[in-house]
């Protein structure tokens, strides 16, 4: 499957825009001098076509599901005849595509049938077997009306019968509204209750009375054989609280007991978060990327006064430029180690690119083009300037732009700080309202507010 979504990736990303394409390129780059370009930028894609690919094979299969399953449905209308639904099922919608001639004249035509209407013959013929039915299922779980120790079924209506129903209670100390025996109710001998159900339909309305007889409300074997295990859980942790095990109870109420460990929802907590996950992931990636682009800019211009100031400084010595750049970036690595920031890394490809054969001054000049940003390109373009024609107001050139770009890095600074200081107005507001609420509240409940 992971082989399937990549060569599928691939071949879509042979359809994007040359220009989508350059543009990730071109900040893949930015952010990997050294890597390559091309690698870089497939490797993208692919990781963002993989995971849209997923998610439309996924709809995909579904949506055809479901069109199979209307297919299925389509139908030409026999006799131009709509079922109805039965009486207290409601209205229906139907949507039809209707047709002139064997023409399509109109697609989709909403169409609502309303339910079927009982004549008064029909509704007082369904009332014997709607009296018959309700008889049964008032009963509940209790087998004889005599004998009522469990809640009774006062339904509001029955399946396949249009009334709706009312009750009334002759005792309302012993069964409740809804038909529960009263908790409180202790008659051992038991309370006869009438039951009166007023069936409705239309303008049609008939009442039938039943009789049952009510006793105590007996305990739920469920209910009853859970307080059992909890009693016994209980009297075996006392019995063995002195012991390094706790012994738990074999049978209760006559049934064997054994015990596993729970599934923890570990898994399913982890997969459903995996999902959010990986959905957040790829919406953000462009997002990302564009974050560290712009976070390798702001490093590389607060390294850029850093790095003009040794290069006029060393040039000042009487070093030459390749030597001076060399030993900016060499010094560099003494104090820093191996690992290197963005503008001295394009340095040092520089420097390799120089030590490899390229001319000095194209050198200059592709690293300004790298670094992508105005004070590298005309750094870069100083440098090469100076080898290619020579010149020799380079170092008061230097000079005034080391104080233009501590000028700059100032005003950065400044307006790093004003940042820092907007994003610390969210959390300042927070902690004044939880100061707020600790002084108020208190103030309102003295008062009895």
């Amino acid at each position: 499957m992971k082989r399937l979504l990549k060569f599928l990736a691939k071949r879509i990303l042979r359809l994007k825009k040359p220009y989508d394409m350059d543009r990730i390129r071109q900040k893949q780059m930015l952010l990997n001098p050294a890597g390559s370009g091309s690698e870089l930028t497939e490797e993208y894609y692919v990781k963002k076509i993989s995971t849209v690919l997923i998610f439309i094979i996924t709809g995909a299969a579904i949506s055809l599901l479901m069109l199979v399953s209307d297919l299925a449905h389509v139908r030409f209308l026999d006799g131009n005849v709509i079922e109805r639904n039965q009486s207290g099922e409601g209205d229906k919608t139907v949507n039809l595509d209707i047709y002139t001639d064997d023409e399509l004249y109109m697609k989709n035509r909403s169409i609502t049938v309303s339910e079927r209407h009982y004549t008064k013959e029909e509704a007082e013929e369904l009332l014997k077997g709607a009296q018959e039915t309700l008889c049964r299922k008032i009963l509940g779980e209790n087998t004889d009306p005599d004998h009522v120790d469990r809640d009774l079924m006062l339904v509001t209506s029955l399946d396949g019968f249009p009334f709706s129903i009312e009750w009334r209670i002759s005792d309302y100390t012993v069964l409740d509204g809804n038909g529960r025996i009263r908790d409180d109710f202790e008659k051992e001998d038991g309370e006869p209750v009438t039951l009166t159900a007023i069936l409705t339909y239309e303008d049609l309305k008939e009442e039938s009375v039943f009789c049952v007889m009510v006793f105590p409300k007996a305990e739920d074997p469920a209910e009853k054989l859970a307080g059992d295990i909890e009693k016994k859980i209980k009297k075996y942790d006392e019995m063995t609280i002195s012991f390094n095990r706790q012994l738990l109870p074999e049978e209760a109420e006559g049934k064997r007991l054994t015990y596993r460990t729970s599934v923890s929802k570990r898994s399913l907590y982890i997969l459903v978060i995996s999902v959010i996950a990986a959905i957040a992931v790829y919406f953000g990636k462009d997002s990302e990327l564009e974050k560290e682009v712009k976070k390798r800019e702001r490093e590389m211009l607060i390294d850029y006064p850093e790095i003009v100031s040794k290069l006029t400084l060393l040039l000042g010595a009487g070093l030459t430029v390749r030597a001076a750049f060399e030993k900016t970036v060499t010094d560099h690595i003494k104090s820093h180690g191996e690992k290197m920031s963005y503008a001295y890394e394009e340095m040092m490809i520089t420097v390799n690119c120089m030590r490899s054969g390229a001319s000095e001054h194209e050198a200059y000049l592709d690293f300004g083009k790298r670094c992508a940003l105005k004070r590298y390109v005309k750094l870069g373009a100083m440098l090469s300037q100076n080898i290619r024609k020579g010149s020799g107001e380079l170092l008061k050139e230097m000079e005034a732009e080391v104080k233009e770009a501590f000028e700059d890095r100032k005003a950065m600074a400044r307006r790093l700080g004003e940042e820092a200081g907007t994003k610390l107005l969210g959390p300042m507001a927070m902690m004044l309202s939880v100061v707020m609420i600790i002084v108020i509240v208190p103030a309102f409940l003295s008062f009895g507010l």
